[in-house]
């Protein structure tokens, strides 16, 4: 599909013609101002989709890093646990928090 592009002027003289074909398109429509890229125009539903989406992504990146941190440690002798270690470890934290808390 071409990229939409509109001067400013057009946000006051056809703003629900843009409007309904961004809801229609799911499809930015870019404002010029003097020629100039200057603002977006958006369906609502589209945007919403798309920072979802961008959370998405960031909460892998941040995943991925983490697992990339842990792997570095482990090269470099930091000490690792069995599925199991860990497993063990969280139930420990479990009973001491619940220990804490009716004790």
């Amino acid at each position: 599909m071409a990229i939409d592009i509109r001067p400013a002027s057009a946000l006051r003289t056809e703003y629900n013609e843009l409007a309904s074909r961004s809801r229609m398109t799911g499809q930015p429509i870019y404002i010029t101002r003097n020629g100039e890229g200057d603002t977006v125009l958006m369906d609502l539903n589209a945007y919403t989709r798309r920072e979802e989406e961008l959370d998405r992504r960031e909460a892998m990146l941040e995943h991925r890093a983490l697992v990339l941190e842990a792997e570095l440690g482990r090269l470099n002798g930091k000490p690792t646990y069995t599925a199991d270690q860990v497993r063990d470890r969280i139930c420990q934290n479990l009973r001491s928090r619940q220990e804490k808390k009716h004790g």
